[in-house]
């Protein structure tokens, strides 16, 4: 059985979705206590750093469509963290006070998340692997 695993972890796309997954169990579990979602966390912290940022800028940096934008902004608008202001294709996203306190309790569970991974990958390791990876998906997506 080890022989498969290795021929298959040999692609990148089933080596880079075991790890996204292995990742996003780590993540939710380090966002699970403050009870939101890790893509709501790094939202509530972006418009933390960038108020009024507008759905289409959130899209971009989380690198999500702007409909899990809007999907995810609706649960945070119903728990009182963000209040958008405009219409139709110009959403500005503002937090609230407890969005504020929220997003202070994500950057906390981010930065315990990044320990974590470390700790285990070694701090260079966890590095390189990121810039890689965010430099292969950069590659990927422009000639998708």
């Amino acid at each position: 059985m080890s022989d498969l695993k290795d021929h298959y972890n040999s692609c990148l796309f089933h080596a880079g979705a075991a790890l996204g997954r292995s990742l996003t169990r780590m993540a939710e579990a380090h966002f699970h206590p403050i009870e939101i979602t890790p893509t709501m966390g790094f939202i509530l912290m972006s418009a933390k750093e960038a108020p009024g940022i507008n759905v289409k800028d959130l899209a971009y940096v989380h690198q999500l469509d702007p409909s899990t934008i809007s999907r995810t902004l609706d649960k945070l608008a119903s728990n009182s963290y963000v209040v958008r202001n405009g219409h139709e294709r110009i959403v500005e996203v503002f937090l609230t006070p407890e969005g504020l306190n929220k997003a202070a309790e994500a950057s906390s569970a981010w930065e315990k998340l990044r320990l974590a991974y470390m700790h285990l990958l070694g701090e260079g390791e966890a590095k390189r692997m990121a810039e890689l990876s965010a430099r292969t998906d950069a590659v990927l997506r422009v000639n998708l």
